[in-house]
Order: structure tokens, then sequence, then C-alpha cells
């Protein structure tokens, strides 16, 4: 077993005192989007104190207002029996919030049969959607190896590939949809 990369389907070994080269993007890469400008975190980033200031601040408000109700609605439901407990404890949002339990609950038994209905059409349709071909064989043969012989030309032979710890693919040398497309129409195997 060797810990030598595979690059570009040449025997050459790459020489890591030259210095990188990086080849020209392909010409159906119209955009290019730097990491950085994507993954900026402003809150955690080189920003002003104030700035994260007030945005500590409305985070703080934020949770503020969502965990009142919860803490609220919980203290109501506890005390439920007690007249002197709670933070407050009315008839109408007692059987407001058994209603609302009861359609939670009965949605909840629809989505259950539903999905265990569907599941059970689906096994029942498996057995013959299995046994029907609904591809062009020769097509898909043409598309494998067509596939197989570029990737090849790409990356080297198969038995150089298996079992590599490292695998060394220069900036853009991946494969992309667009070229396999590309190849499949040159090839008549669209």
């Amino acid at each position: 077993m060797s810990d030598t990369p595979v690059s570009g389907g040449s025997d050459e070994q790459p020489q890591h005192h030259e210095a990188a080269r990086v080849p020209t993007a392909p010409d159906y890469v119209v955009h290019h989007v730097d990491e950085k400008a994507v993954t900026v975190d402003w809150f955690f980033g080189d920003r002003r104190v104030g700035t994260k200031l007030t945005q500590l601040a409305l985070v703080l408000i934020g949770w503020f207002f969502v965990i009142l109700p919860v803490v609220i609605t919980t203290s109501a439901l506890v005390h439920r029996n007690d007249d002197d407990g709670g933070w407050w404890g009315y008839h109408e949002g007692f059987v407001m919030w058994e209603v609302t339990m009861l359609f939670l609950g009965i949605l909840l038994v629809l989505f259950v049969v539903g999905f265990l209905a569907l599941h059970l059409l689906d096994a029942s349709g498996r057995r013959t959607r299995e046994q029907t071909t609904t591809y062009d064989e020769e097509r898909l043969a043409l598309r494998l190896e067509v596939a197989g012989s570029w990737y090849a030309d790409k990356f080297g032979p198969a038995d150089l590939r298996k079992q590599q710890t490292r695998v060394h693919i220069e900036p853009y040398g991946d494969i992309e949809t667009y070229e396999l497309r590309g190849r499949y129409r040159s090839f008549g195997a669209e």
C-alpha cells in the first residue's frame, strides 16, 4: 500500500518545494464567491463593541419573549386546581388548552395513520417495481463505460487508486456535471 497521491492520470509525483500552480477556472464557472464572504459571523467577528452589545441585547430580549409564555403556561397548568397558585388561571384558557391538545392529538393520529398507509402502499408495489426495468440497459452500460474511461484518464487506473490514504486533486480538477454531460453528448449516450 502506497501513500503517494494520485493526480490527473499522470505518473509524475507532485513536487512540494515548487510553487503551487492554480489552474484557471473552467468556462462554466462564471462567478467566484470567496468563502470568507459567506461565512462571516458578525457577532464573533471583528466588529465594534457597541454593535456586539446591541446584538446581545436583542438576543436576550428575544429569548425572554420565547421563554416567558412557556413559563406562564406551565405554571398555570401545574396550579390548575389551586385558587392561589399560578400566574393566571381562567376557565376559558384551560378549555382552549384542552381543545388545542385534542386537535394536535387528532392531527398526530392522522399523520401516523396516513404515513403508515403510504408505507404499506409503497411496500405492496415495491415487488412490481423491482421486476420492471425502467431504464435503457444499453444506454446505461455506454454511460458507465464513458464515465469510467474518463475517470481513469483523469485520475489514473483503478488499480492504482484502490486503498489510497490520500488523493490529491488539483483545483478545478474534480469531475463536474457539465463536463460529464458534454462527454455523454459527444459519445451519443445523452
